[in-house]
């Protein structure tokens, strides 16, 4: 087992290193500082074949270690054969852990010690989408307003000049703080997105009384009009285990895809069973698919994995060739 942690997590600190330090083998325990540590770490790991990949950070660092995976099996594997992966298990260091929610992580250490012990964890299967224009794979995205709560509080955390300041900002009340004092007033100014939506694989539409699956023909336009959000997932879970996409799991071959006209006012106001994945609403439309082209009439602030990506009025999506393995930790799934 090797283990991959993000020096700069929010939990990755001098004494976490220590405990780390202690119970796992120095050869076997790898810090990322930046990139090219971790270019350099996961082709390592890759060489040696380890069993499994315990990786310590929020879902931004899982997705970039996905994507160096992804990237480094690619240029190492030989003709006619592939690259083989590690399982993957979460170590919950991270501020959102959206898919440490998902596969029950529990104490980091005690995740780490189970699995150096000798014990095998269940694995399940964890698919991801990819940008075809990049090759960027991730388990959740999104345009517009949750997009651009998260732009408000990665601002928010980086004008914080103190640490106390910094640490109550990568909270979950800095997330709301960001809500109110930005993302709203943003979206009560700014113009209203058309937006077309086209399936460019198999695709279905969630009957929202019965949640039966409808399929649509491939090619066909699955949504034309305004809309405030798209999100797309594999992963059920946003950060602080908010569940936003829950048919993401229903199938392993489909992404789930919402589309939200709700204002943020009326998410706020059902925000406990928003969270638990039960709200219900007519603004409210849900497809399974296995790739899409969403085009906009405007600039949308765009987030992978929860990493802000800019704005974009052009995004393909399709669900990746290439899955992964991921090992249950030690707490209780959300899912």
């Amino acid at each position: 087992m090797a283990v991959l942690l993000n020096g700069h997590a929010k939990r990755v600190n001098a004494k976490v290193r220590e405990q780390f330090g202690r119970v796992v083998p120095s050869e076997d325990l790898f810090f990322c500082e930046n990139l090219e540590d971790g270019c350099r770490h996961v082709k390592t790991i890759l060489d040696r074949r380890y069993d499994t990949l315990m990786i310590g950070g929020g879902d931004g660092t899982i997705a970039t270690t996905l994507n160096l995976l992804v990237q480094s099996a690619n240029e190492m594997s030989r003709p006619g054969h592939r690259q083989a992966m590690p399982d993957l298990g979460i170590l919950k260091l991270g501020t959102g852990n959206g898919l440490a929610n998902m596969s029950g992580a529990g104490k980091p250490v005690s995740d780490v010690m189970r699995v150096m012990g000798g014990e095998r964890p269940t694995a399940r299967p964890l698919r991801v989408i990819e940008d075809p224009s990049t090759g960027w794979v991730f388990p959740f995205g999104s345009v517009g307003y949750d997009a651009q709560v998260l732009n408000d509080y990665v601002d928010l955390v980086d004008a914080s000049r103190t640490n106390v300041g910094r640490q109550l900002a990568k909270s979950l009340a800095g997330y709301f703080y960001a809500i109110g004092t930005r993302t709203i007033p943003t979206e009560l100014r700014q113009e209203r997105a058309h937006l077309r939506i086209v399936g460019t694989g198999r695709s279905s539409i969630i009957d929202p009384e019965t949640e039966e699956e409808i399929p649509l023909d491939v090619g066909a336009t699955l949504f034309e009009g305004t809309a405030r959000a798209v999100a797309v997932g594999t992963s059920p879970f946003y950060g602080f285990g908010m569940k936003i996409l829950p048919y993401a799991l229903r199938r392993s071959d489909r992404f789930h895809m919402r589309i939200s006209n709700a204002s943020i006012s009326f998410l706020l106001s059902h925000l406990p069973s928003l969270w638990k994945g039960k709200l219900k609403s007519t603004e409210f439309v849900d497809f399974l698919c296995e790739g899409v082209r969403i085009e906009s009439s405007v600039a949308l602030p765009l987030q992978l994995a929860g990493d802000a990506r800019g704005h974009t009025k052009l995004l393909e999506m399709r669900l990746a060739e290439r899955a992964f393995r991921l090992v249950s930790g030690t707490g209780d799934a959300l899912v």
